[in-house]
């Protein structure tokens, strides 16, 4: 990263709130992507639109690469308006992008958009339904509003036009970007893509994988896709990097946009397995208890002490995955954090109020704990989304093994685990189910459906985990089934490397050909 083009960056970052910076999405683009983006996208442009100007980056080096350019820009954020100011001289409308200048066309489009989720957007429903009503195209509530932004940008591409987008790359394999790759593959616009396989350059505020795209009208057959292990890469011309740059093309009739993308871009060997269905017919995933304000909602026994308020109004409940270092978890388990003064109780008000609790409600809602936007939406706000426990927890983000947990206990978990509940017909199962989710085998399986987040992190959402595969327990011998029983009794804290390798040898027979 140059230290000195970004210095007025990680000042501003300073004078705005992080939670400014997270709800608007507001993460820096390195130089050299920018630079390689206009280089890409903006030679020869008599017309040049960034969606998302920020701090002008794009415009400079498009006014750079193409001085007589027409430069336009959007920038919902005036807070970075005024920091960062218009040293283009651009026409900068300080407005919605998604909602404005539908019928303007550019011959080159480049943008670093918002990294934010979009159902954290408030006029949500409003920009879904414009962006049906200019392409006919019906975008699900949990698109991100990154691919909104392309989507829109695609539409206003000139004749000749050019797009170069840095966006991350979960996309490619997740529900939510099927449209958008049926888009780009039906027009036969998408031209490459090059992803980073070392994520720790592209942003100085911000760790996530991601990839540029790059779009045009020209004619073509294939797609380029590049995996480049560093962003000094990019300081090569534009011409000879995608040319002479290995890379791996794949013809547009070979592509299918329901399918992920993750062997093109990570060059996965994919591998068959028999006797797979969808972990839905055995399980269902769901996330775990989201309070909407932790801070309030989540109490140690010290918290308990000092607010004086009576046991029966919580609920056991682990609050971190961290906490719990145990395979199995249990009372006394349970116990030794408490003992600890760790956060493992819920607030869960029911019944008769106590003045103890009427005085913390009273200072919630000086907090302002009941506008929050989960709690805003509860009655009373200070209640409790009721969720069964759930005898198999999941952590929604790994960097190594997919954590498993058997609760043993059965008690409840905030959104740091996912709740697996195994269906009644299968229930007999469940034990089982937990040893198959151990195993290397099981965990290589999972990972087909994972999104990967930056810095080796992965992650998991319930539907990512509803849809994958896993093998058919139902064809385990008795036998099998006898001798996973006896491994799973043997089970205490942590499972031993041998007593991996056995159950994933007895796995691994059921999804083989043979």
């Amino acid at each position: 990263m140059n230290k000195t083009v970004m210095r007025k960056e990680v000042d501003y970052t300073k004078s705005v709130t992080q939670q400014h910076i997270k709800s608007l999405g507001q993460y820096f683009t390195n130089p050299a992507i920018a630079h390689f983006m206009c280089d890409w996208a903006c030679r020869n442009a008599k017309t040049v639109l960034d969606p998302a100007v920020g701090n002008s980056i794009f415009l400079q080096y498009a006014a750079d690469i193409s001085p007589n350019c027409e430069l336009t820009g959007y920038e919902i954020d005036k807070k970075i308006l005024d920091f960062f100011g218009n040293p283009t001289s651009a026409n900068i409308y300080n407005s919605d992008y998604l909602l404005n200048g539908w019928d303007l066309q550019f011959d080159a489009i480049v943008c670093n958009p918002p990294y934010n989720r979009f159902q954290a957007v408030s006029n949500r429903t409003e920009i879904l339904e414009n962006i049906c009503s200019h392409t006919g195209i019906e975008y699900s509530s949990y698109t991100n509003l990154y691919v909104l932004f392309l989507i829109k940008s695609i539409f206003q591409m000139s004749n000749n036009g050019r797009l170069a987008y840095i966006i991350p790359s979960e996309f490619l394999n997740s529900k939510y970007g099927v449209a958008i790759k049926k888009l780009m593959i039906e027009k036969r616009l998408l031209k490459a893509i090059i992803n980073f396989s070392n994520d720790k350059d592209l942003f100085f505020n911000a760790t996530t994988t991601c990839c540029i795209l790059l779009l045009d009208k020209e004619e073509k057959d294939e797609v380029l896709f590049y995996n480049l292990d560093s962003v000094s890469q990019l300081e090569k011309s534009t011409a000879i990097l995608l040319e002479n740059q290995e890379h791996l093309s794949v013809k547009y009739g070979e592509i299918n946009p329901n399918e992920k993308w993750r062997s093109y871009l990570y060059r996965e060997e994919t591998v068959s397995y028999s006797n797979l269905l969808n972990l839905s017919n055995f399980c269902g995933v769901s996330r775990g208890i989201a309070t909407g304000a932790n801070d309030f909602y989540c109490f140690n026994k010290s918290k308990m002490r000092e607010n004086d308020i009576e046991d029966s109004y919580f609920s056991k409940c682990i609050c971190r995955s961290a906490d719990v270092k145990s395979i199995i978890f249990t009372e006394k388990d349970f116990s030794s954090l408490a003992e600890q003064d760790k956060t493992v109780y819920l607030l869960d008000v029911q019944g008769e109020l106590t003045e103890s609790i009427k005085k913390y409600i009273k200072h919630g809602e000086e907090e302002g704990v009941n506008k929050k936007y989960l709690p805003a939406g509860r009655t009373p706000w200070y209640s409790m989304e009721q969720k069964k426990p759930a005898p198999i927890w999941v952590s929604s983000a790994c960097r190594d093994k997919i954590k498993f947990v058997r609760n043993i206990m059965g008690i409840k978990a905030l959104t740091t685990f996912h709740s697996i509940y195994v269906r009644e017909e299968y229930e007999k199962y469940t034990d089982l189910i937990f040893c198959y989710f151990l195993t290397p085998i099981a965990q290589t399986i999972l990972r087909e459906n994972r999104k990967k987040l930056g810095n080796g992190l992965e992650k998991f959402q319930p539907n990512d985990l509803n849809s994958a595969l896993m093998l058919d327990v139902t064809l385990i011998t008795p036998e099998d089934c006898e001798r996973i029983m006896d491994i799973y009794h043997s089970l205490t804290t942590t499972i031993t490397d041998a007593e991996l390798d056995m159950l994933n040898g007895i796995f691994l027979k059921y999804l083989s050909d043979c």
